[in-house]
C-alpha cells in the first residue's frame, strides 16, 4: 500500500518528500525500523520518538509521522530529505499511528465482530466467560486481555491489557487470517487515554464497574471516569452498550449515551436482572445435574425482556455473578441463544490469577487473585469470609510508580476486613519498597499487621502461621510471574513460591 492511501482521512498539517512509495511496514521504535517502512514517531512517557528519526531514517524508512514541525525537527528533517524519506506532520501522532496501522492492516475490525470491555475490575473474567459463551454457539473468537492474547490455535503472554494500536491491529488481522468471527478485547483506561482503538469499531461495549485506580496517570476520578467512557464513542451504529445498573457511577450513562443501551443488575430497573442466588456445594447440582468441583459453584435465575432462564457456575462469589452477568448481557446484545449462554457460563473455569485456589492438600484454604484496588480487596476479603471456617490471613502490597493515593485505602481495608495482614512488596518498580509500605500503613489503624518487605519471606511466613480451617489470601500480582524491580523484571510467581511452601509445610507434618 502506498504511503498516500495510507495517509487517507488523517488529519495532516504538512507533507513533503515522496508520496507515491510503496509501503512494507510500520514501526513506532526506530529499532525495529527496517528498508521501506513509516516510522511514527510518538511521544512515550519516558522516551520521545522524536529524537530517534535520524534513527529510524538511517535503518531505512521511507516515511516519517511526526507531530513536532519539521522547524522543530530541523536537522533531522533535512536529514530525511536527504535520504529521500518522505516527513509527514500530523496534528496526533497516535492516533495517526492508529489509523495508519488499520489501513495497512486492511481494516480488520470491519471483518470481526468487536466486544470491548472496560472497568476497573472484572474484565478479565467477563472477557473468558463471553469468548467461552462465543465458542458454545460454534464460533470462533479471539482474546486480547491483562493475561494474554489468542488470535488463533495458540495463547501468548500479554504486554500490556490493551496492546499498543500497532500491535493491536496486527493481533485483529491475525484474528481475520485464522477465520475467527469475534475478537474480546479488554480495553483500559490507558488504552482509550492513548488512542489505542482508534480505527476500531464495536458490536458491544460493556462497563463493568467503577472505582478509584490509576490516579497516577488520570489525576481526577472524574477524568478517569470520562476516559472510561470514551469507549463508547467506538461504538458501530447499530451496536450496543452494556452497563452494570447497579454501579451508581455508571448507571447514569443509560439516559446519556446516544447508543442502544442494555442495562444489567441486581436492583430494580435493570433491563437484564439477577434473581435467587444460591450457592452450590462441591456436589450433584440439583438444579442443572452436573458436577460441581473446586470450592463449589453458584447459580441464579437470569431475567430478559424476552423471558428468563437459570444460571450454573463453577466461579463462586458475588463479584463473579457481576461478570457472569454483564457476559449475559454482551451476549444477549448480539443475539446469543439463552441455551448457548448456559452451556458457555457452565464451560467457564475460574481464570488464573481471579479467585483462584491453591491446592496441595492441605487443611486450610489458599487464594491467589489479582485484587489491586480497595475495591477488590474489600470483595476478595469479603468472599473469603464467607468461605472460611476460622481466621483470614492477607499477604499483600502496592506497586510503585502508580496510584499512591489507593494505598492507605487497601491498607485500612487489609485491616479492617481480615483477622492478620501481612504488608510486603509488590511490584516497587522504580520506588523504594519501604516508602510505598509507609504509605500503606498510614491507613492502618488495628494492631493486626506485621510488614515483610520481602513477598516470598511474606507467604513463607504466612504460610507457617495458616492453621487448619484458616483461608490465606495472597493479593496483587495473580496471574504475573514476575516481581519488577528498578526497572528489571525478575522471575516471581506468588503460586509457586504458596506450592513450594505448602508442600514443605505437609512434608514436615
Amino acid at each position: 500500500m502506498t504511503l498516500s492511501k495510507l495517509l487517507e482521512g488523517l488529519k495532516v498539517k504538512r507533507k513533503t518528500g515522496p508520496l507515491d512509495t510503496e509501503i512494507k511496514g510500520i514501526a513506532y521504535d526506530s529499532r525495529f525500523v527496517k528498508e521501506g517502512f513509516i516510522f511514527v514517531a510518538v511521544t512515550g512517557f519516558s522516551v520521545d520518538g522524536h529524537n530517534y528519526i535520524r534513527d529510524a531514517v538511517n535503518r531505512g524508512a521511507a516515511a516519517v509521522v511526526s507531530e513536532k514541525a519539521a522547524a522543530d525537527l530541523e536537522s533531522a528533517n533535512q536529514f530525511a530529505v536527504q535520504r529521500n524519506a518522505a516527513f509527514v506532520e500530523v496534528t496526533d501522532s497516535r492516533e495517526a499511528l492508529a489509523l495508519i496501522s488499520a489501513a495497512f492492516y486492511g481494516r480488520p475490525s470491519q471483518r470481526l465482530s468487536l466486544i470491548g470491555i472496560t472497568g476497573t475490575n472484572g474484565k478479565t473474567t467477563t472477557s473468558f466467560i463471553t469468548k467461552n459463551i462465543i465458542a458454545a454457539g460454534g464460533k470462533k473468537a479471539g482474546l486480547l486481555g491483562t493475561i494474554c492474547y489468542i488470535t488463533g490455535d495458540s495463547m501468548t503472554a500479554a504486554s500490556h491489557t490493551t496492546p499498543e494500536s500497532l500491535d493491536l491491529q496486527r493481533c485483529l488481522s491475525e484474528m481475520v487470517y485464522n477465520n475467527m468471527d469475534y475478537a474480546v478485547l479488554e480495553v483500559s483506561s490507558h488504552a482509550l487515554a492513548l488512542k489505542r482503538i482508534e480505527g476500531c469499531s464495536f458490536k458491544s461495549a460493556a462497563f463493568t464497574n467503577f472505582s478509584q485506580d490509576h490516579l497516577d496517570f488520570h489525576v481526577t476520578m472524574e477524568e478517569y471516569f470520562k476516559t472510561k467512557c470514551k469507549l463508547f464513542n467506538y461504538l458501530d451504529p447499530e451496536g450496543t452498550a452494556v452497563l452494570n445498573w447497579d454501579d451508581p457511577k455508571i448507571k447514569p450513562l443509560a439516559q446519556k449515551l446516544n447508543c442502544n443501551v442494555l442495562t444489567c443488575g441486581l436492583e430494580e430497573g435493570a433491563m437484564i436482572r439477577v434473581e435467587n442466588i444460591r450457592e452450590i456445594s462441591s456436589q450433584q447440582s440439583a438444579v442443572s445435574g452436573k458436577k460441581i468441583g473446586g470450592l463449589g459453584g453458584i447459580s441464579f435465575d437470569i431475567k430478559t425482556p424476552k423471558g428468563g432462564f437459570t444460571i450454573t457456575s463453577n466461579l463462586i462469589g458475588r463479584f463473579n455473578v457481576y461478570n457472569i452477568l454483564m457476559s449475559v448481557g454482551i451476549a444477549y446484545s448480539l443475539g446469543i441463544s439463552e441455551d448457548v449462554m448456559q452451556q458457555g457460563i457452565w464451560n467457564t473455569k475460574p481464570v488464573e490469577g481471579r479467585f483462584e485456589n491453591i491446592d496441595e492438600g492441605q487443611k486450610f484454604l489458599c487464594i491467589v487473585d489479582y485484587a489491586h484496588t480497595d475495591d477488590a480487596l474489600k470483595k476478595l476479603i469479603q468472599e473469603a469470609r464467607h468461605l472460611t471456617k476460622k481466621r483470614v490471613i492477607t499477604v499483600f502490597g502496592c506497586g510503585g510508580n502508580r496510584d499512591r493515593t489507593k494505598r492507605p485505602l487497601m491498607g485500612a481495608v487489609a485491616s479492617e476486613l481480615s483477622d492478620f495482614v501481612i504488608v510486603t512488596s509488590d511490584n516497587p518498580r522504580n520506588e523504594d519498597p519501604l516508602e510505598i509500605i509507609k504509605d500503606i500503613l498510614k491507613g492502618i489503624i488495628k494492631n493486626n499487621f506485621i510488614v515483610q518487605p520481602d513477598r516470598a519471606a511474606a507467604i513463607r511466613e504466612a504460610v507457617a502461621m495458616t492453621k487448619e480451617g484458616d483461608t490465606l489470601l495472597v493479593a496483587g500480582k495473580g496471574h504475573e510471574a514476575y516481581q519488577e524491580i528498578k526497572g528489571v523484571r525478575h522471575h516471581f510467581s506468588d503460586k509457586e513460591v504458596l506450592r513450594e511452601e505448602i508442600k514443605k509445610l505437609l512434608a514436615d507434618s
